[in-house]
């Protein structure tokens, strides 16, 4: 993570916004995007970059979020507080590609595509400053042919928190990722036991963790494990957490490393996935769980080429759980007219008791 200093008014030099841009000539407007572009390749890709101040900024308004407010019925809305501090520690997440599409990474190092997303950028914002940081990462994010890996919220890890576990709690993480989790547990009274497999992510979640700590603002603590969870979870005590709260990886949908320590290189096949990674780790979930004690895991919406959903249901029947509560959680909607836009994104939270 890089440490800004104190944030300034523009995250760029250009003072334009999209409706300036679009009453400029043709010319002009090519002139512009090539300055934004000369500018951008000086500087490099727009990490998030947030000062000491703003990490302060971001813990009080996630600090200050009622779970009641987050969780609704059987839906959850979870707000943005506390994402880009999850985020600005893992810079690597930008380059990880999903599917067949081009990562955020890829697009902006490819002249054309970036230019491209530049004027789009400038296009349907008019009153953004499109060639700012902010809006290029919205933009890298989304354009075509592009994808992007997700945290998880924050917010909605909190108000997880708050409903399933009690203060001082240790809580079970076995897929950390990066950190939205991490983060939300940290706002608790609670103890976060991560477990990654990805060095880079471990790197990430362990500077999160001391730079956030250094603050002395949050009560929660927390430790990361670089491990496998196939391999970690047996050497947990049963009985010994109240929560075991994770995202498991989708298979090999979002390829987050190519160390042979991830699950879609360890098993080469999905039903392998299912019976050496998900089954055991699931299995293992209701050995270290109190009496009382609740599993939940968010999977895709049921709607994706792979059964996620139903198999993580068929683990958790098999290894002794009950069925609690399913619940709808409401993703960002792609920032502009997109196809894969629609109503919004949604995925699935799906809790089990023991």
């Amino acid at each position: 993570m890089k440490l800004s200093g104190p944030a300034n008014k523009s995250e760029s030099p250009f003072d334009l916004t999209g409706a300036q841009w679009a009453r400029l000539g043709s010319r002009q407007r090519l002139a512009w995007i090539e300055k934004a572009f000369r500018y951008w390749r000086r500087r490099g890709f727009p990490y998030y970059e947030l000062s000491m101040e703003e990490i302060r900024a971001e813990l009080k308004a996630l600090s200050a979020i009622d779970g009641r407010h987050v969780i609704r019925g059987t839906s959850i809305h979870g707000s943005h507080a506390g994402i880009r501090l999850a985020n600005c520690f893992h810079p690597q997440m930008w380059a990880v590609r999903v599917s067949r599409y081009m990562s955020p990474m890829d697009c902006f190092k490819d002249d054309t595509c970036f230019k491209a997303a530049l004027q789009r950028a400038f296009r349907i914002w008019p009153e953004r400053h499109g060639a700012n940081a902010s809006c290029l990462r919205r933009m890298l994010k989304s354009f075509s042919n592009c994808a992007a890996v997700s945290n998880f919220r924050p917010s909605v890890a909190r108000a997880v928190l708050q409903k399933f576990s009690r203060d001082n709690d240790p809580i079970v993480d076995f897929a950390a990722g990066y950190g939205g989790r991490l983060v939300g547990s940290l706002s608790l009274p609670r103890h976060y036991v991560g477990m990654e497999p990805c060095r880079a992510q471990v790197r990430g979640l362990r500077e999160c963790i001391e730079v956030i700590r250094s603050l002395g603002v949050v009560p929660g603590t927390a430790e990361i494990h670089e491990a496998c969870a196939e391999e970690q979870l047996p050497k947990m005590p049963s009985r010994s957490t109240g929560l075991v709260f994770s995202s498991p990886p989708y298979f090999d949908w979002e390829r987050y490393s190519k160390q042979d320590t991830q699950s879609f290189i360890r098993y080469k096949t999905y039903s392998k996935w299912v019976e050496s990674f998900l089954r055991p780790v699931v299995k293992e979930s209701h050995r270290i769980l109190a009496n009382g004690g609740y599993l939940a895991i968010n999977t895709p919406n049921g709607n994706s080429r792979l059964s996620i959903l139903e198999d993580v249901r068929h683990a958790a029947k098999k290894a002794g759980f009950k069925p609690y509560r399913t619940y709808k959680l409401r993703l960002s909607k792609v920032p502009y007219l997109h196809p894969r836009n629609g109503e919004g994104k949604w995925e699935t939270l799906v809790v089990f008791k023991k």
